[in-house]
């Protein structure tokens, strides 16, 4: 087993969730705007719209972030925010049929498995090896 190389400096300042400001900004924000919208919406379609966006950003952010500093858990979260969203949007275009509490359990599902990912930065460290 290779001994884990320490990220260099470029790679932590590129890591949008290392910072506590561009975490919740990318991330805490649209799950807060979730929030408000499966309480304040009209219908279960606005909330599965509105989870549905906060969902791709998110999952969209995972991936530039995998790109960009080679974020580990960001590799798996991205694309599990974006099945998220996938199946969301299905639920606000009424081609997923879906109560309030299916969409809860879509939205949970992808918010647990999100955070779940943190775990392979346990096992495997934080950043994904880039050896040259």
């Amino acid at each position: 087993m290779r001994p884990q190389r320490m990220p260099d400096e470029a790679c932590v300042r590129r890591d949008l969730s290392a910072r506590a400001d561009s975490f919740l900004a990318v991330w805490g924000a649209p799950i807060l705007a979730g929030l408000i919208a499966s309480f304040a919406a009209p219908s279960i379609t606005w909330a599965a719209g509105a989870w549905s966006v906060a969902l791709a950003w998110m999952g969209a952010a995972c991936l530039l972030n995998a790109r960009r500093c080679g974020r580990l858990h960001c590799f798996f979260s991205g694309p599990i925010l974006l099945v998220g969203a996938l199946l969301a949007a299905l639920v606000a275009l009424g081609q997923l049929d879906a109560n309030a509490i299916g969409l809860g359990a879509i939205v949970t599902g992808a918010l647990v498995l999100f955070g779940l990912t943190y775990a392979l930065e346990l096992a495997l460290g934080r950043y994904l090896r880039r050896d040259a």
